[in-house]
């Protein structure tokens, strides 16, 4: 069993070694505590076989996987997460799941993702590689971002048995039983993968991959302005109605996500103190859009309040809260 932890440094270094731990144990992350001054974290990790299961307990923060870490990185790995105690906002590929206790996300390293989580917390990250995910599961990409229950159906007993797991591999484990126990929670998972997501899961694996690399491309420039259902087209040599068909089962058009994850990033900067000193004006076109009246009318209609109005909330919240 792997021990890392923040406990024996002071201040500011506490979260630069917290993020040495994080890239050590998982990938490249960048985390902001929400008060760094009293931050703490720690990583309890052991490999199961070809899996590794790997215990993280920390203080309030937002974790980011950035379009930046996920492109200069050379390995990837499928991380899947069981919260244990706290709950866990985890938002990857456009959807966004809040876990309570018991309950499961799927994450690709591949791609951009982030974790909330406002209280202590601790999750079980299960981390896989791709080779050994999709032996199992064709297009795990189904699965990225949405929320399995650990209260219902197979994923609850898939919930069950990674805490029971866990709770016995920290006691020690013969190698070959933890072999033997590792790929039954890849069996496992990808067997709950297909009772939650079934019907999904069995169509493409091609246009699902094909999906996932749209979004990604969508994600590194949502600051571009120019960046439409044309330009996306012109950028994977497709059509754009071929572009509109590979998402037409989708619960959104390629436009509106473009706009829905616009204004999802201008929403969190409104809401952080470090961004106030950047007018909304400013806010709104380093984020794609080039007409703030625009901008304020489908903020208001997906938010129900001004982005103003939002912010000067969103401060006098945080300030009572000190």
């Amino acid at each position: 069993m792997l021990h890392l932890s923040t406990r024996d440094f002071a201040g500011a270094s506490k979260v630069t070694r917290w993020n040495d731990i994080v890239a050590e144990v998982f990938t490249p992350l960048e985390t902001r505590p929400f008060h760094p001054d009293e931050f703490e974290g720690a990583v309890d990790s052991v490999q199961l076989g070809d899996v590794f299961l790997a215990n993280v307990t920390a203080s309030p923060a937002v974790v980011t996987r950035t379009a930046r870490h996920a492109a200069s990185s050379r390995e990837r790995h499928y991380f899947f997460h069981l919260q244990l105690e706290g709950d866990m906002r985890v938002a990857q590929d456009g959807r966004e799941a809040l876990l309570k206790q018991g309950d499961m996300v799927l994450t690709d390293s591949a791609l951009p993702y982030t974790l909330e989580y406002d209280t202590d917390a601790s999750t079980l990250v299960m981390i896989a590689s791709p080779n050994d995910v999709k032996r199992r599961l064709p297009a795990p990409e189904i699965a990225l971002g949405q929320r399995m229950s650990g209260s219902e159906g197979l994923s609850a007993t898939l919930s069950g048995m990674l805490a029971s797991v866990w709770g016995q591999v920290k006691n020690g484990m013969d190698q070959e039983i933890g072999e033997r126990v590792g790929n039954n929670l890849l069996d496992m998972f990808a067997t709950s993968c297909m009772e939650a997501f079934g019907s999904r899961i069995a169509d493409s694996a091609v246009a699902s991959a094909r999906r996932s690399h749209i979004r990604c491309y969508i994600e590194s420039n949502l600051k571009d302005p120019e960046l439409t259902v044309a330009s996306i087209a012109a950028a994977f040599r497709i059509s754009p109605r071929y572009l509109h068909m590979l998402f037409a089962e989708e619960d959104e058009t390629i436009s509106g996500f473009i706009r829905r994850r616009r204004l999802e990033e201008c929403k969190k900067r409104l809401a952080d103190p470090m961004w106030r000193h950047r007018s909304i004006t400013e806010l709104a076109y380093a984020w794609g859009f080039n007409n703030t009246t625009h901008f304020a009318r489908v903020f208001r209609e997906r938010y129900g309040v001004s982005p103003r109005e939002y912010r000067n909330a969103s401060i006098a919240e945080k300030q009572a809260l000190h």
